[in-house]
């Protein structure tokens, strides 16, 4: 008996051992999914600002209106055919964090991950050159999941780390996007693998830094960091009597915005006229407002930079712009197009916050050299009210102004806006998208799921005999992968290293990945 279980000490010390060399090859192959991300995600910033910058000086060029006429058909043109590329793949529709979530999860697979990949980024190109109020940050995170699949397929990763490649890849995607490799990996915890796994924070920090790495070097300047942020210093009490204010009407307000949202993408889909002629109408939105306010479009970032560095101060102007800017946002978003909705709500929460501020600028609460500072907190906190990812959020808004005076306003008005939000039952945006994609037919056909973890050194499927665990209801251990050998689970002792694929019903997916991984793994 003895020998025998000093013969097992020596074998799970061989696998521990064993365990640290793959990890450390998991490490290696995501800083490499991070470059591949940055690589690809940072030209598509690139097209994507200098397809702006060309159609913004030809509208304010003001050419004869003979010449609107091409690039009007021109511009449709190019909105039917990304319509039709998203006809041919589904999955690349919107902007594809409810898509790399499911991924992760296993309720997906990338059949053609490299052709996906290209259409995505064509498509995300097309569709905001067009002008539509989309943001590049979903496209950039659901290409960094394309690349984290082709590598894990190339690098021939275990089924159990394959989902940190991916994460590690949507992680760098937002890191290109922003320059925020911090942001990103908290973006993955909250709102798209939603379990801290300890693999998956380190693969996507990794991956995050690299891909960082690459936007800034081809975007050395930020304009964000050009945005003043002056703290007011008022006393304590008018300090927690603004915060609590700008909690109270941005929670409000996120509810009428997410609610309006959601109804314009239900009348959208519900309208029966041909694809064609919804991109018509949604082009002649867009090219009307390029003729009015060109920096509205394209998401409206450029709008936004533009009134936090020493914008309007006529309120009703502001109202005007920002409702303007909100219901084309719906329109785009309702369109399925590829593009996010992460930029074109920190633009709305900016805007909103900028009116705020001037009513306060108003009744001599602040001054006007301090409209940019509570913008700033507005846009945090109206992520942290539409989105629902607090950290991120935060995080993203520190990162990407490098104002750290912003940090502690942001802290306590995003977490009165987050508890304001549960109050008011607001659905995060991307947990919606998640909710009606998983609901349609496609996915009702699906009966069994298996689910891979991997077993990490002291947690609590560690050491355990599979007959012996208790699982949830209808879950079965159908395979042990050890030593790149398939084992029966019958008698089988769990040690650090194995591969174990667990068997469930499809529906129960979502309410059991965290708490089956959570047993496999350790913290």
């Amino acid at each position: 008996m003895f020998e025998h279980w000093k013969s097992l000490k020596g074998v799970r010390g061989w696998h521990v051992w064993k365990l640290k060399l793959i990890d450390a090859r998991l490490y290696f192959v995501s800083i490499f999914v991070g470059l591949l991300t940055g690589l690809v995600a940072v030209p598509y910033h690139y097209l994507l600002q200098f397809f702006f910058d060309t159609r913004r000086t030809y509208f304010d060029a003001h050419p004869r209106w003979y010449w609107h006429v091409p690039l009007f058909l021109l511009l449709w043109g190019i909105l039917i055919f990304v319509s039709w590329l998203v006809g041919k793949m589904p999955l690349i529709t919107g902007g594809g964090i409810p898509q790399t979530r499911g991924v992760i999860n296993g309720r997906i697979s990338y059949k053609h991950p490299f052709i996906e990949m290209i259409s995505k980024f064509l498509g995300g190109v097309l569709a905001l050159t067009a002008g539509l109020s989309l943001g590049r940050e979903g496209p950039s995170v659901q290409i960094g999941s394309y690349i984290g699949c082709l590598v894990s397929k190339w690098a021939r990763v275990l089924s159990g780390e394959r989902k940190q490649l991916l994460a590690a890849g949507a992680g760098a995607g937002l890191a290109a996007a922003f320059a925020a490799p911090l942001a990103s990996s908290l973006l993955v915890i909250e709102s798209i693998e939603r379990f801290d796994a300890p693999k998956t924070a380190i693969t996507t920090l990794l991956a995050g830094v690299v891909a960082g790495g690459v936007a800034s070097w081809l975007f050395p300047i930020n304009p964000y960091h050009l945005i003043d942020a002056i703290d007011p210093l008022l006393p304590f009490l008018s300090q927690m009597k603004l915060f609590l204010l700008l909690a109270v009407v941005i929670s409000l307000f996120g509810k009428f915005y997410s609610e309006i949202t959601l109804c314009f993408k239900q009348v959208y889909s519900s309208v029966k006229h041909p694809i064609y002629m919804k991109m018509l109408y949604l082009l002649v939105v867009a090219y009307s407002i390029s003729l009015v306010q060109v920096n509205l479009t394209g998401g409206g970032e450029q709008f936004l930079l533009e009134q936090a560095s020493g914008g309007s101060t006529q309120v009703m102007w502001v109202v005007a712009m920002m409702m303007l800017h909100f219901v084309f946002t719906a329109l785009s978003v309702s369109s399925g197009l590829p593009g996010g909705n992460f930029i074109p709500t920190l633009v709305t929460g900016g805007l909103f916050g900028q009116i705020i501020a001037l009513i306060l600028v108003q009744k001599g609460f602040i001054e006007q050299q301090h409209v940019s500072y509570v913008m700033l907190i507005c846009m945090s906190a109206f992520l942290v009210a539409v989105i629902r990812t607090p950290l991120t959020a935060i995080v993203l808004i520190t990162e990407i102004t490098g104002h750290f005076e912003v940090f502690y306003p942001s802290v306590v008005v995003g977490g009165l806006t987050y508890y304001f939000t549960e109050l008011l039952q607001i659905q995060p945006f991307n947990v919606t998208l998640y909710d009606d994609m998983i609901n349609t037919p496609d996915f009702q056909k699906q009966k069994r799921y298996t689910l891979s973890v991997e077993i990490m050194t002291g947690s609590y499927l560690d050491g355990k005999e599979v007959n012996e665990l208790r699982l949830p209801e209808r879950c079965i251990i159908i395979n042990v992968h050890r030593d790149r050998k398939d084992l029966k689970p019958d008698g089988v002792r769990l040690i650090p290293g194995d591969q174990v694929q667990i068997e469930m019903d499809a529906q129960d997916i979502e309410k059991l990945y965290e708490p089956l991984v959570s047993m496999a793994n350790i913290y």
